[in-house]
């Protein structure tokens, strides 16, 4: 007659997502969404990252020129892409000079998990290589690899972070011929 009664300890910090979002539904939402990118949206970069012990530096600055920077073999990434409106810019610093047009910035999403089955991460400096038209593609400098990714804009019902934004700037000629292989020795 005198039974206690066990009472299950409820933590709520922990479990403030269990009617709407646990593990497994944020892992199906997210197994749903790369399966989407890579069966539907289909856009493809191609990440180059740059080998700094190969690379070759000045002694002032500490810094490799174009043709001085040696690039690991490009990785391609399932990501979701926004191309901004094209941009005109100057040769130089004077507004009369040669113009040069070119797109606006990209801003790449990408999973994390994507990141980390390929065991890789964008960092400042990196080159992307993007074909949208399939005619020429186009490279451009991670100018934002967005290293922090706790904010609530990219999580699912403010549960945990699931993707990741890098905005990247589009480069001069002068770095592509060393990219593709098909600078003159």
């Amino acid at each position: 007659m005198g039974r206690k009664r066990k009472e299950k300890y409820f933590n709520l910090e922990e479990n403030r997502y269990g009617l709407f979002m646990n593990d497994n539904s944020f892992n199906l939402d997210i197994m749903y969404g790369r399966n989407y990118l890579k069966s539907d949206i289909v856009h493809i970069i191609k990440l180059h990252k740059i080998d700094v012990v190969k690379s070759v530096v000045d002694d002032l600055y500490n810094q490799a020129k174009p043709g001085d920077k040696k690039y690991f073999a490009p990785i391609e990434i399932s990501v979701m892409i926004g191309v901004d409106d094209v941009k005109q810019e100057y040769y130089g610093k004077s507004q009369g000079g040669i113009t040069r047009q070119d797109t606006g910035p990209l801003t790449i999403g990408v999973y994390l998990d994507e990141l980390k089955e390929k065991n890789i991460d964008f960092d400042r400096g990196d080159i992307v290589e993007y074909n949208m038209s399939g005619k020429r593609s186009r490279y451009y400098e991670v100018e934002d690899a967005h290293v922090v990714t706790d904010e609530t804009s990219q999580t699912i019902a403010g549960f945990k972070p699931y993707w990741k934004r890098i905005i990247a700037n589009p480069v001069k000629e002068d770095i592509t011929p060393y990219l593709k292989g098909d600078a003159l020795n």
